[in-house]
């Protein structure tokens, strides 16, 4: 019962966190999205509504100002523009003008700008690291495993992603290629905990094939239920500092880590040791049907020979 609840739960999360890539979807970052992110600090004087009033009368009306850190300290985000427009940086030079216009010793520490082939590729290549992460990871637990473990580890890994990403919408956290790391790192630190019980699940068949085998994966969750914690608990602790005080820069990396370990560790414990169990139930029951089937057409063709 409690692995069912379980199951039940992490699908309902993770149908909840697709709803919310639909609405209010993935705050996607530059290189993703494609544009101009020029960085300014200014005075303390210049405020955001004096900036924005000031880029209007240029005509540069789509250009999104956040403030952040201390006062005068400015993201600019311009939308994606033609490659010829990103070439001559027509729409950087407009803004450094208009800026410095309200303050003649304003900075531009930080220019980048990204064309809509490049935005393109990396949005591609990106989901294709995923992918490949996903079946590099299957193909290596098919082999080392048998099926059900496979599968469930791969459906498990599927839920955990999925909630991650929700996890990336509903906090607003920009989604770059540092975030991608972080997904790419889940996926393996999430295999590598499910590895761990699965070999201790397989030990216990191996050493008494005719235990239940529910009895075996409760006993194995059991005995690698310390190291688990533990390994997640380091993590942890090695991942929030970075999370509270590393700001901006890494945001995009510790606050989806955090997240996900917390996930994944759930998940080994409470969803993919069930989840196959629930497989080999099925596989041993569809196997204990074609029998039956089989000998039941054997005694109607005796019978009839008879």
């Amino acid at each position: 019962r409690a692995g069912a609840l379980g199951l039940v739960t992490s699908a309902v999360l993770s149908l909840a966190a697709i709803t919310l890539l639909v609405y209010p979807g993935l705050n996607l970052g530059l290189v993703f999205e494609g544009g101009t992110l020029v960085e300014v600090h200014t005075s303390e004087e210049v405020s955001a509504d004096t900036l924005r009033g000031a880029l209007r009368a240029q005509g540069l009306d789509e250009v999104a100002i956040q403030q952040f850190g201390a006062a005068g300290s400015f993201l600019m985000r311009a939308p994606l523009q033609e490659a010829d427009d990103v070439a001559s940086a027509a729409v950087v030079n407009q803004i450094k003008a208009t800026v410095q216009q309200l303050d003649s010793e304003a900075s531009f520490p930080r220019v980048e700008m990204v064309g809509p082939k490049v935005s393109g590729s990396f949005a591609d290549t990106s989901i294709l690291a995923v992918i490949l992460a996903g079946l590099g990871m299957l193909a290596y637990l098919w082999m080392r495993f048998e099926w059900p473990f496979a599968v469930g580890a791969i459906v498990t890994n599927g839920l955990d992603l999925t909630k991650t990403l929700g996890f990336f919408a509903l906090a607003g956290i920009e989604f770059n290629l540092v975030a991608v790391a972080a997904l790419l790192a889940l996926i393996g630190y999430s295999v590598n905990d499910k590895v761990v019980v699965f070999d201790r699940i397989r030990e216990a068949l191996q050493a008494d094939p005719g235990r239940p085998l529910k009895e075996v994966v409760n006993e194995s969750i059991t005995a690698t239920l310390t190291r688990t914690i533990f390994t997640s608990v380091t993590t942890l602790l090695a991942l929030l500092p970075m999370g509270i005080a590393g700001g901006a820069a890494v945001s995009s990396f510790a606050l989806p880590m955090l997240f996900g370990i917390v996930v994944g560790t759930s998940s080994s414990i409470f969803i993919a040791a069930p989840l196959v169990v629930l497989l080999v139930e099925r596989y041993q029951r569809r196997q204990a049907e074609e029998l039956e089937f089989q000998r039941s057409v054997i005694e109607e063709s005796e019978a009839e020979t008879a």
